[in-house]
């Protein structure tokens, strides 16, 4: 059952975003697996270009394996870090562009059930306190962060860390000489 409603609402998602056809066309016939830690999910390009889920044995063409924490950089900033491919790069690569441009229509999606003037307002709404919060908590992190530096000396600045790893190399390398005049020294001594 929980398989069939995930089918049913990536199918929906997808179907909102035709303009990926002109993407994937190319790939007709072919699935691909993203693996999101524990998620598994399959997908199969249709002959229009369209992507549907897929709950077959078949092999995929191509997979892509990454964290949460890259799935969220790759949509939210679009970094790439963490992301293991195999297979068909190419398809791979399309997918992933397509999965970087997807979007939820959520103000259709509402007016289904509510209207079109109350799904408008509430989803602008939405969209204004959530780049509120977004930034109340960019800003709360910062001033965490300058606390932590300058008041109670948890972090380290960048520039501190810089000097205390320049110092770190000078011990390193004065200790490498040191070890190397004894190696010297006890090879004068032995002969």
């Amino acid at each position: 059952m929980i398989t069939k409603l995930k089918i049913i609402l990536i199918n929906h998602l997808l179907n909102q975003n035709d303009w990926m056809q002109s993407k994937l066309k190319p790939y007709s016939g072919m699935i691909i697996q993203l693996e999101i830690d524990a998620l598994l999910l399959k997908f199969a390009v249709d002959n229009k270009g369209q992507l549907s889920a897929n709950s077959s044995e078949i092999l995929p063409d191509a997979c892509i394996q990454m964290t949460i924490k890259s799935l969220i950089e790759l949509i939210t900033q679009k970094k790439r870090n963490g992301i293991t491919v195999k297979g068909n790069l190419d398809l791979a690569n399309d997918f992933s562009k397509v999965i970087e441009m997807l979007e939820w229509d959520i103000e259709e999606d509402l007016s289904h059930f509510i209207g079109d003037i109350p799904a408008t307002e509430i989803t602008k709404i939405s969209k204004r306190l959530l780049k509120d919060t977004k930034n109340n908590i960019r800003n709360l992190a910062e001033n965490f962060i300058e606390y932590w530096q300058e008041e109670n000396k948890i972090l380290s600045k960048k520039h501190d860390l810089d000097i205390f790893n320049g110092h770190v190399d000078e011990l390193a390398e004065d200790v490498d000489r040191v070890e190397a005049k004894i190696n010297n020294y006890i090879k004068d001594l032995s002969r």
